[in-house]
């Protein structure tokens, strides 16, 4: 099967990511039963094991075939449910470790580590929020102790209607995770909300059910990233090759943490969940104003507790500019040479109050040894020529290029400063390395 340009950026995106191991995906009667068979190829394309219910209704859109071929295992429906063997045996079906999976609810509920319903109709969502079990896709749902996601496909104004606007609060009290609906054209040939949400916000959710940490519930994060541009005129800039990828991938794990994340930068280069908060900006001016919106916003929310915002600067911030900016554009035909003075900028980090912030810096570096040096000056007070920082995240550009899918760091704390005691991530994907960045973070924090 073709992969959809979104589908190998995620594929590119988790590479080394601990999935969930196994994904019981339950396909509902709507026109969007097809999109399924997209997600079903996706999740087995990132090597998690795939098994599909279908209600009866499904069946008229898509064939249990379609899906076998792509899971290679059997579809449960109606018609081929079967109580003839225990929830599972030793008898192997292929080379693989996995014992054949019995052909029942039970079976199916008791093997899976996460439930995906999807598409889910008004009809499923509301037997599901009150535990009406007459149909075997339901019977499935109730039986698992695995998380559930539900990503509803539907009329617009079926949508919208109350009753299904409370069967969707009720399944969210319950713990299901709703993936909200996309915007779109829809079969029935208006354009509202309804159409079912975008492969990658499913994975998203998948992941955020799979990886919820009580540390970072509901914690306010300030991730910045790309890189800040110093304008020449109106039309050029002095800028960098900062990607934004390390921020989206930070981004992405601290958001499936659990915790409240904006994003500040100047790219965005992978699919994002639709929850995280985004703001672009181009000037050091402009990643500064917002910052200290942030901060401002976090002081308003939580003024009887802890407002600080847990921030991880990986922007690439402009240490000069040039002391004038043309007011027009500057014309090669009226020199032959073009001198620009160039000025220091303030340092944006060291400036930011840390009554505001926990500071998680980032630095690249040309070569370890001078990486070293600096990247622990910035675990210094400002008063002392540092940055404040608690905890640092170094990496070397000779085997770390911008914009490549795979990073290193170093990864240093305030409690070593005086030691020479540091923590090596090896070489891994941007996404890997932010749960182990998160982890570091955690473990730092909670040692204070």
């Amino acid at each position: 099967m073709a992969y959809s340009t979104e589908s190998n950026a995620l594929i590119s995106l988790l590479e080394q990511v601990a999935m969930p191991r196994r994904i019981l995906l339950c396909v509902s009667g709507s026109i969007a039963a097809y999109k399924a068979l997209d997600l079903a190829s996706l999740l087995t394309k990132l090597g998690v094991k795939v098994a599909v219910v279908m209600s009866e209704s499904a069946l008229k859109f898509i064939t249990p075939l379609s899906f076998e071929a792509i899971t290679h295992t059997k579809v449960l429906h109606q018609g081929s449910e079967d109580w003839s063997m225990h929830t599972e045996t030793r008898q192997k079906v292929d080379s693989s470790d996995e014992p054949t999976l019995a052909c029942n609810h039970i079976a199916y509920a008791q093997w899976a580590e996460l439930c995906i319903l999807a598409p889910a109709t008004a009809s499923s969502i509301a037997k599901l929020a009150h535990g009406i079990a007459d149909t075997l896709l339901i019977q499935t749902l109730l039986a698992t102790n695995a998380p559930i996601i539900c990503a509803p496909a539907m009329n617009t104004q079926m949508l919208r209607a109350t009753p299904t606007a409370a069967n969707l609060t009720t399944l969210a009290a319950q713990g299901v995770q709703i993936v909200a609906p996309k915007c779109a054209r829809l079969a029935c040939g208006t354009t509202g909300d309804g159409a079912l949400a975008d492969m990658s916000q499913i994975i998203f959710a998948m992941l955020k059910a799979s990886k919820q940490d009580g540390f970072w519930q509901d914690r306010e994060v300030c991730i910045t990233g790309g890189g800040s541009s110093a304008m020449l005129d109106p039309v050029r800039a002095i800028t960098n090759h900062s990607s934004g990828l390390q921020a989206s991938a930070l981004a992405i794990a601290l958001y499936s943490l659990g915790a409240r994340v904006s994003l500040i930068s100047s790219n965005f280069p992978t699919p994002l969940p639709s929850e995280i908060s985004t703001l672009e900006v181009r000037t050091n001016s402009d990643y500064k104003l917002a910052l200290l919106d942030i901060a401002q916003q976090a002081r308003d929310k939580h003024k009887d507790t802890d407002s600080r915002v847990i921030l991880f600067m990986a922007a690439a911030l402009a240490d000069f500019a040039p002391k004038q900016s043309a007011t027009s554009k500057i014309k090669k035909s009226q020199t032959t040479q073009l001198h620009i003075t160039l000025e220091s900028t303030q340092d944006i980090l060291a400036s930011l109050d840390s009554s505001d912030f926990v500071k998680v810096g980032f630095k690249a570096e040309d070569s370890l040894e001078a990486g070293l040096a600096n990247a622990r000056a910035m675990l210094l007070p400002v008063a002392r020529g540092g940055k404040d920082c608690e905890i640092v995240c170094l990496n070397t550009l000779e085997s770390n290029p911008f914009g490549a899918a795979h990073n290193r760091f170093i990864l240093l704390n305030r409690q070593n400063l005086d030691s020479s005691a540091m923590t090596h991530l090896p070489h891994s994907s941007k996404l890997a390395l932010s749960y182990e960045i998160a982890r570091f973070v955690q473990e730092s924090l909670v040692a204070k």
